[in-house]
């Protein structure tokens, strides 16, 4: 069924709660329930969905509650039904109806429980973070107790409102981390991981794709289960992080691999245009920038939003200690920098992203013209 909620565009809560759930992916049936309320048979069959009597559906902040004297316990159940049906103000909201139930949704969290794939963390109107239960395994909160290098004082939570407008998506931005090499100590996979535990305080969602067992391009055709993966976390994202070593003066083939098997396009849209991207390396000599500006040219390439900040390690091994964690420097202070810019971009652009990259080119093309320019045969 096609999940419905009864709304008040006026109560935050109502609006949290219609925001969870577009972000968990649901377009469901808004009704403004002051503009068109239930009937009195659809009010009771909802009570008895809550589970819930008419006086604990009652509303008496801001309603005539007081003037209509329904303080009175003595009040029966039909009483306050055409109390609510003669001042609809009176019943509380936001009330979801989904396939799994319905409730009041009060907190705006409560909302998780009737989704079938709801958002794993979501940042409320006024900035707080709520998190779905049934994802905590998935991407737990990181505390400050497992930031050890970071300076408590200084390290600040993203200003949302200064960025994003009153109708832009509140989710978590959904950043993909791909690191790029497959040896048992990975420095790239060890930095992805420290950038990780940072963007995850930021309150991102974060997931990172393991490129052991990713085909060659070429080599197999894009239904390999690997392959499947990488496309699947690349059109989930909003944002994401590319972390390379340097090999022989540029990116290393597991990087390009990965890179290579995100399309340019799927049916004439492009998975990766106006997503955030930001740029890291490592290597095993002196400082270089090789590897980024290489990374650089392919987000550019992707059509993607690099932002300005990056990162370059230089003689990674003398960075980490013997519990894979990376020391206290400037070059860890600079991983801060770069994950706190990737957060600020992400939220600034996400909602904007579509009419950033509208193009008057494209628009005097049909949509299977431009499908076949971009998704000529390969060389």
């Amino acid at each position: 069924m096609t999940p419905i909620i009864f709304h008040n565009p006026n109560c935050g809560t109502s609006r949290n709660t219609l925001a969870i759930m577009k972000a968990s992916g649901e377009q469901p049936n808004v009704i403004e329930y002051l503009k068109t309320p239930p009937t009195r048979e659809y009010l009771i069959e909802l009570l008895g969905l809550m589970k819930l009597s008419p006086r604990e559906l009652l509303r008496r902040k801001g309603t005539p509650y007081d003037e209509l004297g329904l303080d009175d316990l003595v009040l029966s159940d039909d009483k306050l039904i055409d109390a609510m049906m003669a001042h609809p103000i009176l019943i509380n909201r936001p009330i979801v109806v989904t396939d799994k139930g319905a409730a009041l949704c009060r907190p705006s969290e409560r909302v998780f429980e009737l989704l079938h794939h709801p958002v794993s963390r979501f940042t409320k109107e006024d900035g707080e973070i709520v998190q779905s239960t049934k994802d905590n395994s998935l991407d737990p909160f990181v505390d400050l107790t497992d930031l050890p290098n970071i300076d408590a004082v200084e390290l600040q939570p993203i200003d949302i409102d200064a960025l994003i407008g009153a109708n832009d998506p509140r989710h978590p931005p959904r950043i993909l981390v791909l690191y790029g090499s497959l040896r048992e100590r990975s420095f790239s996979k060890l930095a992805s991981e420290e950038a990780s535990r940072i963007l995850r305080w930021y309150g991102c969602e974060v997931r990172t794709f393991d490129p052991t067992g990713l085909p060659l391009p070429d080599s197999t055709d894009a239904n390999h289960p690997k392959v499947q993966e990488l496309r699947e976390l690349a059109a989930w994202s909003d944002g994401m992080l590319w972390v390379s070593p340097e090999r022989h003066g540029s990116i290393t083939s597991i990087m390009k691999a990965q890179i290579d098997w995100i399309p340019l396009s799927l049916g004439g849209v492009r998975p990766t245009q106006g997503k955030t991207l930001a740029v890291m390396q490592v290597s095993g000599g002196s400082q270089s920038f090789n590897t980024v500006n290489q990374l650089r040219i392919l987000g550019r390439w992707m059509r993607m939003i690099t932002i300005p900040n990056q990162s370059s390690i230089p003689k990674a091994f003398l960075e980490f200690d013997d519990n894979n964690r990376m020391l206290n420097s400037p070059l860890y202070q600079r991983i801060v920098d770069v994950c706190e810019e990737l957060v600020k971009f992400t939220w600034l652009t996400r909602g904007r992203s579509t009419y950033l990259t509208d193009r008057y080119s494209e628009r005097v093309e049909s949509r299977e013209e431009v499908s076949q320019r971009v998704n000529q045969k390969s060389l």
